[in-house]
């Protein structure tokens, strides 16, 4: 194994690097979206103090939308529990294409565990801060039930997410990096080496991104893009982690970021735009017999 980008590979860098991205992650997009509404102001003893309008919020409905992330979750617990008798025994896909194979071995930190460790502690900071990111600008602006709307709606367009990487994983059998570089031991059980492609974790942390930035953006949150500068950068380094523990290649971790991207958009997107009352555009709300149309 070569000693390339080894400055990459050290554990003080690496340990400054996570910490640093968690950081970032979890302060600056409260910071951004805790700004005061446009039209406010604090210079004003006598502000007033009647409520601020509460503004677009999602359309959802927690029967409908609690099932249908119940049962993509309850899919994904599927999987994982029959993963001893899903997982092949053998690779389906064993030999990785040169560019892969060659990025693979030049990511690789000579602390496999520490990268994967941190992709495990920033997948679930990702998660972690955008929920709590969502529920908090409910209270703020008025309106908790959208936060904990908009809330559900991110658990939905992940779980979906990784339903379908759940499934793909089982059927494409790719061989991990870590068992063609001859390391073993980064086996997180016995029944985990051929379900390389494509990264969950990576699909995890982008739908994640997706969905939380498009509802702010769709609900018109001034500081929406620069959560998601915060939030896919996240997902990102999520995504180079698992390069880094030897977990995944680089085709991985690029289609699980375009899977998660895109159904994290599509679900709040096209199922759960807002409502703003008021309005005179037309908006897609989903019904019983599919979608309606209301002006």
């Amino acid at each position: 194994m070569t000693a390339t980008g080894a400055d990459l590979r050290s554990g003080g860098l690496s340990c400054s690097l996570l910490a640093v991205a968690l950081l970032a992650w979890m302060v600056l997009p409260c910071m951004a979206l805790g700004e005061p509404a446009a039209g406010s102001s604090g210079e004003s003893s006598t502000a007033d103090t009647r409520p601020t309008p509460a503004g677009p919020r999602p359309t959802y409905d927690w029967t409908r939308d609690g099932l249908v992330t119940g049962a993509a979750g309850a899919g994904v617990l599927t999987f994982m529990a029959l993963k001893g008798e899903l997982a092949r025994r053998t690779c389906g896909w064993c030999t990785p294409p040169a560019f892969d194979a060659k990025l693979a071995d030049r990511l690789a930190w000579r602390d496999a565990r520490l990268a994967v460790r941190g992709s495990d502690v920033l997948a679930a900071g990702v998660g972690g801060g955008a929920l709590g990111v969502l529920v908090a600008r409910g209270y703020r602006r008025g309106d908790p039930a959208s936060g904990w709307a908009n809330a559900l709606i991110v658990t939905e367009a992940t779980s979906l997410a990784v339903l379908v990487d759940s499934g793909v994983k089982y059927v494409a059998a790719r061989q991990r990096p870590y068992v063609r570089q001859g390391h073993p031991e980064l086996a997180s059980d016995a029944h985990d080496q051929n379900l390389s492609f494509f990264s969950q974790h990576t699909t995890f942390a982008f739908a994640v991104a997706a969905s939380s930035t498009t509802l702010l953006a769709d609900q018109g949150e001034p500081s929406a893009r620069w959560y998601g500068v915060a939030a896919f950068g996240a997902a990102g380094l999520t995504g180079y982690l698992r390069l880094a523990g030897r977990q995944h290649y680089l085709s991985d971790v690029v289609v699980g970021a375009g899977v998660g991207t895109l159904i994290g958009w599509a679900v709040p997107h096209w199922f759960h735009r807002p409502i703003q009352l008021g309005s005179a555009r037309i908006l897609l709300l989903p019904s019983p017999n599919g979608i309606a149309g209301v002006f």
